[in-house]
């Protein structure tokens, strides 16, 4: 090994690395819907074991439930009317409130995002609408 090709090692391990100590540069672990629950309504040992840890996840984001809220509902299908306005609709099986300070998605979306998991029953004090799982300080 010559001394341009021990640099060029050097500097991509270097940077290899560095990717993975700035939190927004690391690949965070991926989690899909249906790796979310393990039976009915208990949480996977996976989704458990991610709980409170920066995860990606890919869905649609649902039309907004009010204009003036700071977060969004996720889908693993695309909604094309609010699953929640319809008495006779049911609730869909899989949804992830997606909390975020960017700019609120007002068309139905295909997102990659990234966020904190967080799991356990949480009513948003404003709207009151009631979560299992959520997607805190969400970017994407």
């Amino acid at each position: 090994m010559n001394r341009r090709d021990c640099l060029k090692y050097v500097g991509l391990s270097g940077a290899a690395l560095a990717a993975t100590a700035i939190p927004g540069l690391a690949a965070a672990p991926t989690m899909r819907f249906r790796d979310l629950y393990s039976s009915g309504t208990n949480f996977s040992a996976a989704a458990n074991k991610l709980n409170g840890q920066m995860i990606q996840m890919r869905g649609f984001a649902a039309p907004p439930l009010k204009p003036d809220i700071d977060f969004f509902v996720l889908t693993r299908f695309p909604q094309y009317k609010c699953p929640f306005c319809d008495t006779e609709a049911e609730w869909p099986a899989n949804i992830i409130v997606v909390e975020t300070k960017l700019d609120i998605p007002t068309d139905v979306t295909l997102l990659d995002l990234k966020g904190k998991l967080s799991l356990g029953t949480k009513t948003d004090p404003r709207t009151g609408f009631v979560s299992r799982v959520r997607l805190e300080d969400a970017h994407f």
